[in-house]
């Protein structure tokens, strides 16, 4: 009787060693490119935060916040929106800013119910969220943290984006963040911090 043909064990072994080393190869590849496509999506979030700011306040004269203080009695946190439970020091959460933003009369912010930011829905899970508006009103980066924003409560022109070791001033009323993939933040003047991490956070000013 003729025998059929087919693979031996070490034929077999070597293939699935081939595909073990193929996938190994290609890994790196894809999750370069699935990063490379967050930070995409990141930077154009916090662009678009920006412009819908700067538009509001183009239509009402004013930023979309109740919050105003005077030059002397400012502190950094008063015109910080983030949320206490990821920011230390942060004393409200980006979600005043993005129901204003998104066409809600928030605190009579919006009468017109102007849609000034198109959002999307936020993946990830309930406790988890991220890419987007959540259910909790706050926006997202694809990392799962909340967009920072930042903007000039006091009404003085220049704005600090702040840093542990330094202070630099910008001449605009919002800066907005994402802290990237190490979800902190970082002096983008560096490529790495004072740990040696790799400064990968991501600004609507650059």
């Amino acid at each position: 009787m003729k025998k059929t043909p087919g693979f031996t064990l070490i034929e077999l072994l070597v293939v699935i060693a081939i595909i073990g080393i193929l996938m190994s190869l290609l890994f790196p590849a894809v999750n370069g490119v699935m990063q490379a496509a967050q930070k995409a999506k990141a930077k154009n979030d916090v662009v678009q935060l920006a412009i819908a700011v700067k538009a509001y306040e183009t239509e009402y004269g004013k930023l979309p916040t109740m919050i105003v203080s005077e030059n002397e009695k400012y502190s950094a946190t008063e015109g910080w929106f983030q949320g206490p439970q990821t920011a230390a020091g942060s004393s409200h959460y980006n979600s005043e800013i993005v129901r204003v933003l998104t066409g809600e009369d928030y605190n009579g912010l919006n009468p017109r119910k102007i849609v000034f930011l198109e959002g999307r829905t936020a993946k990830g899970t309930p406790e988890k969220p991220k890419d987007g508006i959540a259910a909790d009103g706050m926006f997202y980066d694809p990392w799962g943290t909340p967009y920072a924003i930042k903007m000039d409560t006091t009404y003085s022109d220049a704005l600090e984006y702040y840093d542990p070791n330094q202070k630099i001033n910008f001449r605009t009323t919002v800066i907005v963040i994402s802290f990237g993939p190490n979800t902190i933040q970082q002096d983008t003047s560096k490529t790495v911090d004072s740990s040696g991490r790799k400064v990968d956070d991501i600004v609507s000013f650059q």
